[in-house]
């Protein structure tokens, strides 16, 4: 991973971002959504489902997630993860992953329903990630979000 992961989360569920070459070495955007102490307890794998996630030990690409269904929006120094409802998950971010992020045009969201620890260092994050068949993965595009009043 190209720089330190930033984390922070709620009581229960943890988030992770993170930026690192993708698989044509073009340096990309990545935040990682788990559980800290316990199983998902359905949770996450309700997200999973919605959002269309592919498990990461599948064949094939990656694929883009509709901005229908969830997208990015970059506030200040931070990244919302927005539904048709409004933010599902907000995360602190750096102006290089912001710059990542805005250089791809999109993230990659990965979900795992494994716990992993909320201080969980690169090399712990590499082992979650490559435990494949806990974690899900999609591409979520860049998106200008509006307030309404």
């Amino acid at each position: 991973m190209s720089d330190e992961p930033t984390t922070e989360s709620t009581p229960s569920i943890g988030m992770t971002a993170w930026s690192a070459p993708n698989p044509f070495d073009e340096s990309t955007a990545f935040v990682l959504v788990h559980p800290i102490h316990e199983e998902d307890d359905g949770t996450l794998g309700a997200a999973v489902a919605s959002l269309g996630l592919k498990r990461l030990d599948s064949d094939g690409d990656i694929l883009p997630i509709g901005t229908d269904t969830l997208y990015a929006s970059l506030r200040a120094m931070s990244v919302e993860l927005c539904t048709g409802d409004g933010v599902w998950m907000s995360h602190p971010v750096t102006d290089d992953w912001t710059g990542n992020a805005i250089g791809r045009r999109y993230i990659v969201l990965a979900v795992g329903t494994a716990p992993l620890s909320d201080d969980a260092d690169p090399s712990e994050i590499s082992a979650y990630l490559a435990a494949k068949e806990n974690v899900y993965a999609g591409l979520v595009k860049i998106r200008v979000r509006f307030e309404r009043d």
